[in-house]
Formats: C-alpha cells, sequence, structure tokens
C-alpha cells in the first residue's frame, strides 16, 4: 500500500522530482536546446484577431467525466476573462481519438487546441503542430517550470507543447477484490512470478465473472516496463527497437497462460468492456482487481466507485525494476494552420499558469508542472490526490535512471499489440506465428518513422 505523508512533506518532495526529471533527459528529444529566447528578440508573430473580434477556436482532448467537466469550466473561465473568445470542445475517450485527429489533419480541419501525448514528436514530424517559440517569455510564461519539462517537447530548437502534467505508468488496482480473495496487495518489490502466483491465486477466489487482471499484452507501456526488467528496451535514441522475437514470444505467451488459468479478462470480454476508459473499465465496476493506466486517472476513477482503488509499481525482473521515471504526461499543442496563434497561446499559458484555472483542473491531468499552481493545490490535497503524490514520488525513487525514448508512431504501435493479443486471444494465431506477425510489423513501422 501506498504511504500517505503531510502534504506539505508530499509537496516538497515533488519539487524535487521536477528537479530530477530536468536531468533525466527521458524523452526522443534529449539534448535538445531550451527553447528560443523570448518573443521581442524573435521575428513578429503572427497577427492576433483585432481587438474586439469574434474568435471562434477548437479545443480537443480525450479523458475521463471529470476530466471533461474540469476543463469545460476552465474553457467558461477563459471566455469570461476574454469577451468576444469561445473555444467549442472536442472530447472523448482516448479510443478512437488519434485516428480521428489523424482524419482532421489530413483534412486540414484540425481543432486549433489538442492535447498531446508522448507521441508529440510524430505529429511534430508531420508539421502539424505550431511553433510556440515565438510567444514564450511575452505570452507563454514557462520561469515557473522544471527546463527538463520545457524541453521534453523541444525539437530542433523550437517548442511545439506546453506539459500539462507530470505522469508516470501504473497498475491501478480496486482493494475490495484483494479484500474478498483474501490476498494481501503486494509491495513494491513484487515480481512477475509474483504477478502470476497473485492472479492465479485471486482468480480461484474471486468467482465467475470476476478476474485477477485485464490482459495488458495489448498495452505497450507495460510492454516497455516488461522488457526494462529483463534488460531489454522497447526503441532507443538510434531509431531502432532493442529486443529480439524471444523477449515478445515470452511476452505474449505469460499473458496467454494466465488467460488459460482463467486469471485474466477472456477476450470477448475485453473487447467489450476496454480498460481504457472509466465508463468501461471493470475496474471501476468491481469485477476485475488490476489494470494498466496513467496515475492521474486514479482521481476521477475513484469518483465512479465506493471501492478504494490504489497504484502499484509494474513488477521488477532479473534486470531489476523496468519502470521508467515520471515523465511529462501530457501535452497542449496548437494545430500549425490555425487562424488565431496569439488566441491560442493565451489560452496555453492560461492553462497551466493562472491560479483560478490551476484549482479548476486540479491533478485532472497529472501533477501540475508549475510550482505555483502545485503550491496552491497543496492545501487542498485530498487523500486520492495525496497517493497519486506519493506514488509519482515512490517511482521517481525506485526506477532506474534510464533515457526512456517513445516509440515514433506510438499509437500505431498501440493499434498493432491489439491486434496481435486478440488474434492470439481469439485463438486464431498461436503465440509463435501471431508474433512473427508482429515483429515484421514493428519493423515496418519503425522503417515508416525513418521515411517521414
Amino acid at each position: 500500500m501506498i504511504k500517505t505523508k503531510s502534504a506539505a512533506v508530499s509537496m516538497l518532495t515533488l519539487a524535487i522530482l521536477l528537479s530530477a526529471c530536468g536531468n533525466n533527459n527521458n524523452n526522443s528529444n534529449a539534448g535538445a536546446s531550451s527553447p528560443a529566447a523570448p518573443a521581442s528578440s524573435q521575428a513578429a508573430a503572427s497577427p492576433s484577431a483585432a481587438s474586439g473580434e469574434k474568435v471562434e477556436l477548437r479545443m480537443a482532448w480525450w479523458g475521463s467525466d471529470e476530466r471533461h467537466e474540469k476543463t469545460q469550466k476552465a474553457i467558461e473561465l477563459f471566455e469570461s476573462k476574454n469577451p468576444g473568445v469561445t473555444i467549442t470542445p472536442e472530447y472523448s475517450g482516448f479510443d478512437g481519438y488519434m485516428d480521428k485527429l489523424n482524419t482532421q489533419i489530413a483534412a486540414g480541419n484540425a481543432p486549433d487546441l489538442i492535447q498531446m501525448g508522448g507521441n508529440i514528436k510524430e505529429y511534430v514530424d508531420k508539421n502539424a503542430l505550431l511553433d510556440l517559440t515565438p510567444y514564450v517569455g511575452s505570452t507563454i510564461k514557462l520561469d515557473d517550470f522544471n527546463q527538463g519539462l520545457v524541453q521534453s517537447a523541444t525539437f530542433d530548437g523550437k517548442l511545439y507543447g506546453v506539459t500539462l502534467g507530470v505522469n508516470s505508468t501504473s497498475l491501478m488496482y480496486n482493494k475490495a477484490l484483494f479484500d474478498k480473495a483474501g490476498v494481501p496487495v503486494p509491495g513494491k518489490d513484487w515480481t512477475y512470478d509474483d504477478l502470476k502466483n497473485v492472479a492465479i491465486q485471486m482468480s480461484e477466489k474471486l468467482g465467475k465473472g470476476n478476474y485477477a487482471l485485464y490482459d495488458l499484452s495489448s498495452d505497450s507501456g507495460a510492454f516497455a516496463s516488461y522488457l526494462g526488467a529483463y534488460g531489454k528496451k522497447l526503441y532507443d535514441t538510434d531509431g531502432e527497437r532493442h529486443f529480439e522475437k524471444e523477449d515478445a514470444v515470452n511476452w505474449f505467451k505469460y499473458w496467454a497462460d494466465l488467460r488459460a488459468a482463467g486469471a485474466v479478462v477472456p477476450a470477448d470480454v475485453q473487447v467489450a468492456n476496454p480498460p481504457t476508459a472509466a465508463d468501461t473499465t471493470l475496474v471501476v465496476k468491481g469485477q476485475v482487481a488490476i489494470q494498466a493506466g496513467s496515475a492521474s486517472q486514479l482521481a476521477g476513477w475513484q469518483q465512479l466507485t465506493q471501492d478504494t482503488l490504489g497504484l502499484l509499481m509494474f513488477p521488477s525482473g532479473p534486470a531489476g525494476s523496468g519502470m521508467v521515471p515520471p515523465l511529462s504526461g501530457q501535452y497542449i499543442t496548437a494545430y500549425a494552420d490555425t487562424k488565431h496563434p496569439e488566441v491560442v497561446a493565451k489560452f496555453i499559458d492560461f492553462m497551466v499558469n493562472d491560479p483560478e484555472a490551476g484549482v479548476i483542473l486540479g491533478n485532472s491531468r497529472g501533477v501540475p508542472p508549475a510550482g505555483k499552481i502545485r503550491d496552491a493545490l497543496a492545501a487542498q490535497a485530498t487523500p486520492v490526490d495525496q497517493a497519486m503524490y506519493d506514488y509519482i514520488s515512490l517511482v521517481a525513487d525506485t526506477a532506474p535512471p534510464v533515457n526512456y525514448v517513445q516509440f515514433p508512431v506510438d499509437n500505431e504501435l498501440l493499434a498493432l499489440m491489439k491486434l496481435t493479443t486478440e488474434k492470439i486471444g481469439f485463438n486464431a494465431k498461436s503465440v509463435d506465428a501471431a508474433v512473427d506477425e508482429f515483429m515484421t510489423e514493428v519493423d515496418k513501422l519503425i522503417a515508416k518513422s525513418k521515411a517521414q
């Protein structure tokens, strides 16, 4: 279980954590320079709408109902402070979000403001995002940010996004199911053998229709953590994969064995109840004990159940912990062809620096990157928020100092892993045959990224 500390100690730990993030350079642009000088020393930014002119913007994001509600309240506050500006929300769960965005970009009709994840570089390479550098220092203030967080969205010396929150991968668990099975919640030092034993033990005690685990074989973050625990990597700065077919076979077979033992959600049930959104996940509904998720999801999901939810690190392996240190979880970016870049830049600054907006948004996208906003939230931290803070601090203390690199076309990798899992889960392919196809397609994706 995560031990709860005082808010003051927790926020101090977070301040240290954020300082550490700057030294890790855990991004695909490791070594990139800081954003260019403020706009006063840059070429003049594109003109915005004239004073008093009506400006209509669109903003896209994914997340839980809680995130949707808080983001809309923040938008309403911005509109009240900026008469004439209207921002139309376009929100959804994560499933299909990137597909829709890709269609909009191809049609030249993307939203002005776009929430991005760790795959931001993929869209920089597509020339789909606005260079925000001319607005840094004048409109967008980043003085209160750790520079490592700024560099994570800086490519070739240009800033393309602003961090909305510091986040970490996690295993989210429902304590009520552990209690029902009479199995203790694992500690931070558990292994993949422990996970298998716990899952099988719980499956024998939970009864029909309840499961210890979602099938995590389709989760790229879980796979990356597994590879790290065995001394491998999914992808690295040299632009190549750093695992072999044997590693992938071991991964998919691990979950196939658990599925055969009745310890994980069957393929048809998982397709009907995907774990990627709070309204479909069986962890919130009290039928599954563990699933993968971002630590920032904890608060929103906890509101949907009376069961106590918590966060666990991924298991360790022969090479130790495969956890990735906490990273910039999400970014607010702008469409390259927005007609109102100055207003867009003003809203970006508002999201991360306005104290009232900070209180509204809270930790809905992770730990806020601006120190003054974290300080404001510390005084009103709930036990659930505290658990998230403590978990991120625990990961920072435990994870090895790896230089994590996001897979270059991450959304396509996610689709490939999901397809591979379903082929195996529905008995359409053997593990070995499915992995042969998987490895071929992974190499095709890498070749595609190099050609972009």
